[in-house]
């Protein structure tokens, strides 16, 4: 098997390992609740692989030739590398709802903390960042 083979498998790993640093330092999806965001990303990566697996059934799928996959198939027109690349969308998903919940919720407050002249409904009683 040529290195060629594994770069796309190893970018979705790289990939997914930087949105595993984002998530440690903002505690996004697992290092905020690993059971939760566990028992989400199984349960999504499971639906997208059945998904799949209907799409390949109907013909509406169809593996395509790369030299930068592995060419291992886990299933009929289903390449190693799918469920990573599912896991990567169900994580980055994860990641960007919480970040984005948040920064709403930060405007709201932030909003409500500025009409009623305090930033302690912002900061806390102590005036430091959230």
């Amino acid at each position: 098997m040529p290195a060629l083979s594994l770069l796309y498998l190893a970018l979705l790993v790289a990939v997914i390992c930087c949105m595993a640093l984002c998530d440690y330092r903002w505690k996004l999806a697992f290092f905020l609740d690993a059971a939760r965001a566990a028992s989400i990303a199984v349960g999504m990566v499971a639906l997208f692989l059945v998904w799949d697996g209907l799409g390949v059934a109907f013909g509406v799928f169809s593996r395509g030739d790369s030299p930068y996959m592995t060419g291992i198939e886990l299933a009929p027109d289903i390449p190693l590398e799918e469920p990573f690349f599912l896991f990567f969308l169900t994580y980055l998903t994860l990641d960007l709802t919480t970040a984005v919940r948040r920064l709403l919720n930060g405007r709201a407050v932030a909003s409500a903390g500025s009409e009623s002249g305090g930033a302690e409904e912002v900061y806390g009683a102590e005036g430091g960042a959230p």
